[in-house]
């Protein structure tokens, strides 16, 4: 992205939880990982497929912008799980749901990285094709069985389910909420076997397991070597990824008030992503906390939602994302003074 932004900025961001909510199964969690986890319950949609919870939030989202849907030039959608159909195109199905019929629906895949990627794309997009006012970024997901179970597919994780949007325009243009002043993003792929291990490729989804289990895969890369190298490599990336972002947008680390990371478990966020950025910070900053435990992509978004209700205009904040394989990204962003 260009300096400062290139004058991109968050018109809209809203996210939608589904009002029911579940907390774990009895006997599912131990005490110890209910400390661990930290998350005592998590939003289920019982009804409504992901794609039609993503719709919601665009309506939401173009609504509070003032931006037509009509005029929605890109509609990028991204997810983690299961869209509903196994051959098909949720992004097709959002735009013309949402009322951005004249826009180009692109899917975007990057796991939990994904909104943060669709937003780097969107941006792009809307730098490259200068008659373009706007643009539209989607996730939704719903991790509901018989494939996932939210709750114990992954050990480092538990899924709650929602949709967000979030609509990128020019700055000036319109209502600005959130000034898009950098979106910088590091990878490293040689990682990307710690969510296959030592599996064959298979031939149809939930071939190795139903529900799928993260963790199998995980514990046969921690066996390896290289396992040993994955902490220094996402040191390394993280690092890369704010330098250029706090750079790119000319804002020193003491400026950033609020910052969110990956809704995680307890115990990675507590010891492993705030020790990160406070060393790369050089102090410990204000974290957005919150307790829907993983939203998939969507926490991305509905992290930009939250951060424009907590930053006073003009103030300045940085939301830390990752994505297995792996990637990391930085974004920085300050509220809009209108």
């Amino acid at each position: 992205m260009a300096e400062q932004g290139n004058g991109l900025s968050i018109k809209a961001a809203a996210a939608w939880f589904p009002p029911d909510k579940e907390i774990p199964p009895t006997g599912a969690l131990s005490p110890e990982d209910a400390e661990r986890i930290g998350v005592p319950e998590l939003t289920v949609a019982h009804e409504l497929a992901a794609p039609e919870m993503a719709v919601l939030a665009a309506r939401d989202a173009l609504e509070v912008s003032g931006v037509e849907p009509g005029a929605i030039g890109c509609l990028l959608h991204t997810h983690l799980y299961h869209q509903g159909f196994d051959i098909w195109s949720p992004a097709h199905y959002i735009a013309q749901e949402s009322g951005a019929v004249a826009s180009l629906p692109i899917n975007v895949q990057q796991t939990c990285n994904g909104a943060a990627l669709a937003l780097h794309l969107a941006a792009m997009w809307m730098t490259a094709t200068p008659d373009a006012g706007a643009a539209l970024v989607t996730a939704a997901d719903r991790f509901c069985g018989p494939g996932f179970d939210r709750w114990a597919s992954n050990d480092e994780a538990v899924y709650g389910d929602s949709g967000a949007a979030v609509v990128l325009g020019r700055r000036g243009d319109g209502n600005d909420l959130l000034d898009l002043l950098a979106l910088e993003m590091a990878a490293d792929p040689a990682f990307e076997t710690q969510m296959r291990g030592d599996d064959a490729f298979a031939p149809a989804p939930l071939w190795h397991s139903t529900p799928i289990d993260i963790n199998r895969p995980n514990k046969v890369f921690q066996a390896t070597a290289q396992a040993a190298q994955l902490g220094k490599s996402g040191i390394e990336k993280l690092y890369a990824a704010t330098q250029r972002s706090l750079a790119r947008a000319g804002v020193a680390p003491k400026d950033v008030r609020l910052v969110t990371i990956p809704r995680l478990t307890r115990h990675t966020r507590d010891k492993v992503f705030k020790p990160g950025v406070d060393l790369l910070l050089e102090r410990r900053p204000e974290y957005l906390e919150t307790s829907t435990g993983c939203l998939g992509p969507g926490e991305y978004l509905a992290d930009l939602a939250e951060m424009a209700a907590a930053l006073e205009p003009g103030e300045v904040g940085m939301l830390i994302q990752g994505g297995g394989g792996f990637t990391f990204s930085c974004t920085i962003v300050r509220r809009s003074v209108n």
